[in-house]
Order: structure tokens, then C-alpha cells, then sequence
């Protein structure tokens, strides 16, 4: 509920502190008073663009305050609660400041986007009028009201879960088969290197001997000819080595009988005989290795190249390619195996496609049964509240599911028995839109428990009678909530719990207005006013009298 509305400079507003109650609150006043000022400061504070003309002359900024207190259970509570902006529970205050080169918004004192004043604005107060906020003509607003007259919001609800649920599923099978596919690729990719690699089957220290024998290849007749020009100069010929040491020896052993000095080079001799043999051994050992190897020299170069070759293409020293065998081998087991989660995911897309369409079934069938139900309702209506034989329309029109459902909903409007049907945002006068909407909010009051309604020229062509219904019809809205109308008809104030009047008037050379909570005995003068005009009589007074005592 609106409890209160503050504004300062705005427009011809100096400062206005407006407290409001439950039930329905009227506004009067003399035409160019500002009466409409208080729905546009409204829907300022609601997240309606402004400009600087919205700022009074001679102010720098101009703002407006709506004070809000919350039941316990209401929709604007758990929205604020979900975006931490609850700073009091049992009351929500909006402001707005508005300068001339930028404009601020406030959700309890934090600041916030203008958009998300605008979507908190849903959940506190709807004005129905030639205003922006006529949430009426919006094709998501007339589907809630016809689900709600339905009794299918239920069926709405679990609907727009199946398919948020359906839309998850069908994300996570698009991911997976997406990356299946880029992972099929790379197992077709890890295949094709690993069959190459099978082909060389590298093994782990070959590299460094395959090295070794093609430098051992490649100089084989230069190592077969040095080893054996070693061996002869070792221990083959007169002049070996080996020979020479054995005639040294010999020399030498009847001098050491002489000088025992003589015995260590002796022993030395001796050594050097010993290892002369075992070099000349090894060497003979060394070059019957060498004879015996196969001379396939073509084939090892071919392997040695095979290995460059493959090391380049993947960019590893060549001693690494059998560890990427390896874990290559082991990549290509992990591609595998994608098939069963695919299918698992195929197989809940396809139950949760028939729990949609199940759901939407019914939701549809209750909609189809309640749109020309709905549709004479509002039509009665609309005749009691002077809107000749206009007639309201409630069209299904087929289309493909989604989280609405199976059909789209809009509300059309035929002014005339001859006249077409037409899209309710195309009717160009407020007057009627706001008794249309009057007339939806009478029908749908036992089920559609709406925030504070503000209806703005919703008495505009009429008089009368129909006056003094649309007044009846106001008053039986705020029974279940609040109610604010701006109205020029007696029938209409006279219905008000709380009445309000706007005045203009000067101060120090400018032009004010003000408002004011009106007493019972200044509402009948203010009624007598509405009714008689200008000049105020005592049976206007008396008639006023009778009109506010019902």
C-alpha cells in the first residue's frame, strides 16, 4: 500500500507531503489545478523518463519519495529480499532525483538502475491512464489476467518450469554432442598420428643407439683399416710392439743380476707387455664386431629419418617419441565412450518434451475454456461503465510452444457491433482504456489480487449514472486494496474513503499547487463545487450531503 508520496519541486509542486490510506482515495480539484501532476510525480518514481522540464522553476533538482508499506506475504517483499535491498521489512521507500543534466533512483536508500525501478514499480502500484505504466496493454500482463481468471496460473507455473527444465536439458545435449564431435575429431586426428607411430614403434633408448650405429656404419672401412693397422703395430710383425718389449726384457734381465735397481724397470716392462696384449685382444675383439655387422646402411638412415621426420611434425626432441606413443595411446582410450551420456541425454529431452506438452495441453484447455467467459464478463462490464456496446475480445491464436504455452493471448477490442476487432494498446482515448481496465479489475477482483491501482480520466464522456457506477465499481475495488482516482465527477468523489484536493494558487510571484485532505464538512463544499460550479448553493450542499451519506 501506498502510505506516502513527498515530492518537491516538480513541476508547479513546491513541496507536497501526501499521506495516503487504504481503500479508495479520490482526487478533485478545478481543471489546470495539477491533479495529473500527482500521476506524473508517480510515475516519475515508478522509472518514467523525465526531463528538465520536470523541474520547477528556480529549483536545481526536483524529487519525489513513495513510501510503501508491505504485507507480509506481498510479491515487492520476496523482490526485494532476492536482491538484498530490503532495508525495513514493513516498508519499501522509492525516490527519485531528477537534475538537469542526469536523474538518480533509490530502493531504500541504495541506488539502482532506472530499469530496476521499473521492474520493482510491477510489484507496488499499476496506473491506468494515457501513461506509460498501462501494464493493461502489454500481451504479458493480459495472458496473467487470463490464467488468473482461469485458475491456470498452476498450470502456467509448471509449464514455465518444464520448459526452463527441457531448455537445460537441451543445452547440456547440445554441449555434449558439440563436444563429441570436437572430440571425435581429435580422436580421428590422435589416431591416424598413432598409427604412424606404430608403424615406427619407437622404443625407449633406441635413439641413441641407432646414432651409434650409423656413425659406426658410416666410418665402418675407416675403423676395419685404422683397428687393423693398430693390431699389426700392437702385436704383429718384427717391429710390434709386443716384440720390442720381449727384447727389452731380454736385455735387460742379466743387467738386473748386476744392479737390483734394474728389477723395477723390469717390472715395469713387464706391465707394459701385459697391456699391450689385452689392448691388442680388445682390438681384434672390436674388429670382428665390426666385420660382422650387417652393412645395411640405406636401412638405418631411413629409420633415422623416419624419427626426424616424426619429431618435427609433432615438435618433440626425437628421444621423447616413444613417451608421446605412449600418451597418445592413452588420449585416444579417454576420447572414447561419449555414446551413453548422449543418449542418456536424448532419452530425458524426449520425456521432458512430452511433460511440456502434457502440461501445456491442460493449460490451453483451461484457457480456451475461460477466454469467452472472461471475454462476456468484461463486456458487461464495460456496457454498465458507459462504454455503449463495445465489446472485448479474448483471441487464442496458435503457436509453437514455449514457456507461455501453445497459443498467444491478446486482448481486442470492438467499439461497435459493425466495428472490427482491434489490439486493446491500439485504442487511442485513456478514458477508455482506464475503464477497461476497471472493468477487468471488477471482474477478475476474486482472483486477482493486484498491488495499488491508480486510475487516471477513467470518468472522461461520462456522467450520470454510469458515473455513479464506474464510483461504485472503485469502491468495490478497494475493498481488497488500494484504490487512487483522479476524477472530475461528484458520483465518482463521493465513493472515496479519503479525498484529496488539489488547489492552485500564488506565492511570491509564482504559481503553486497544493494539496489537501479534505475534512467532512470541506469535501461537501468540494462536491457541492463539482456539482453546481462556480457558485455554491444550499442545494448543491444538501445534494452533496446526500451523495456522501450514500
Amino acid at each position: 500500500m501506498l502510505s506516502e508520496l513527498l515530492i518537491r519541486s516538480f513541476v508547479v509542486i513546491d513541496e507536497l507531503r501526501i499521506p495516503l490510506g487504504p481503500g479508495l482515495s479520490v482526487v478533485t480539484g478545478e481543471t489546470g489545478a495539477g491533479k495529473s501532476v500527482l500521476v506524473d510525480a508517480l510515475g516519475l518514481v515508478l522509472g518514467s523518463r523525465a526531463d528538465a522540464g520536470a523541474i520547477r522553476t528556480g529549483a536545481d533538482a526536483a524529487e519525489v519519495i513513495a513510501t510503501f508499506d508491505l504485507a507480509p506475504d506481498s510479491p515487492a517483499r520476496a523482490w526485494l529480499r532476492e536482491r538484498d535491498l530490503t532495508a525495513d521489512a514493513d516498508q519499501c521507500i522509492v525516490r527519485r532525483i531528477v537534475a538537469p543534466d542526469r536523474s538518480r533512483a533509490f530502493i531504500n536508500a541504495t541506488p539502482v538502475p532506472l530499469q530496476m525501478l521499473r521492474d520493482l514499480s510491477e510489484q507496488l502500484l499499476d496506473l491506468h491512464g494515457q501513461h506509460e505504466h498501462q501494464a493493461l496493454m502489454r500481451k504479458d500482463m493480459q495472458r496473467t489476467l487470463l490464467d488468473a481468471y482461469a485458475g491456470a496460473e498452476g498450470e502456467a507455473q509448471a509449464l514455465a518450469e518444464a520448459m526452463a527444465a527441457l531448455q537445460s536439458a537441451r543445452s547440456r545435449h547440445n554441449a555434449l554432442q558439440e563436444a563429441a564431435e570436437q572430440r571425435a575429431a581429435r580422436a580421428s586426428l590422435v589416431r591416424y598420428q598413432l598409427d604412424e607411430l606404430e608403424a615406427l614403434r619407437p622404443e625407449t633408448g633406441e635413439w641413441q643407439g641407432l646414432n651409434a650405429a650409423e656413425r659406426r656404419l658410416a666410418h665402418a672401412q675407416e675403423l676395419t683399416s685404422g683397428i687393423s693397422t693398430l693390431i699389426t703395430a700392437l702385436s704383429e710383425g718384427e717391429e710390434a710392439l709386443s716384440l720390442q718389449i720381449e727384447r727389452a726384457l731380454s736385455a735387460l734381465r742379466p743387467l738386473a743380476r748386476h744392479e737390483p735397481r734394474l728389477a723395477e724397470v723390469e717390472g715395469l716392462l713387464a706391465s707394459a707387455g701385459v697391456e699391450i696384449g689385452e689392448a691388442a685382444i680388445a682390438l681384434n675383439r672390436i674388429a670382428a664386431g665390426v666385420e660382422s655387422e650387417p652393412l645395411d646402411l640405406p636401412a638405418l638412415e631411413s629409420r633415422v629419418s623416419r624419427w626426424h621426420e616424426l619429431a618435427r611434425k609433432h615438435r618433440v626432441p626425437p628421444e621423447e617419441l616413444p613417451g608421446l606413443w605412449t600418451q597418445l595411446a592413452t588420449e585416444h582410450e579417454s576420447l572414447q565412450g561419449d555414446g551413453e551420456a548422449i543418449a542418456g541425454l536424448a532419452r530425458e529431452i524426449a520425456g521432458r518434451e512430452d511433460e511440456a506438452l502434457a502440461i501445456a495441453e491442460a493449460l490451453s484447455t483451461k484457457r480456451a475454456a475461460s477466454a469467452p467467459t472472461l471475454a462476456r464478463a468484461v463486456t458487461e462490464e464495460m456496457g454498465r461503465l458507459g462504454l455503449g456496446s463495445a465489446r472485448l475480445q479474448v483471441a487464442l491464436t496458435p503457436e509453437e510452444l514455449s514457456a507461455h504455452g501453445r497459443e498467444g493471448i491478446e486482448f481486442l477490442v470492438s467499439p461497435a457491433p459493425d466495428a472490427p476487432f482491434k489490439p486493446l494498446a491500439k485504442i487511442a482515448s485513456g478514458g477508455e482504456l482506464s475503464r477497461i481496465s476497471l472493468a477487468l479489475q471488477v471482474v477478475l477482483a476474486d482472483v486477482c489480487a493486484g498491488p495499488t491501482l491508480v486510475f487516471d480520466e477513467v470518468d472522461v464522456g461520462i456522467g450520470g449514472a454510469v458515473a455513479e457506477i464506474v464510483g461504485l465499481r472503485l469502491h468495490e475495488l478497494s475493498r481488497t486494496r488500494q484504490v487512487l482516482c483522479i476524477t472530475h465527477l461528484p458520483q465518482v468523489a463521493a465513493q472515496g474513503d479519503t479525498h484529496l484536493l488539489v488547489e492552485k494558487g500564488q506565492t511570491g510571484g509564482r504559481t503553486i499547487s497544493s494539496v489537501e485532505v479534505l475534512t467532512q464538512k470541506r469535501r461537501i463544499e468540494e462536491i457541492a463545487r463539482m456539482l453546481g460550479g462556480i457558485a455554491v448553493s444550499e442545494r448543491t450542499r444538501a445534494l452533496a450531503r446526500d451523495m456522501l451519506r450514500g
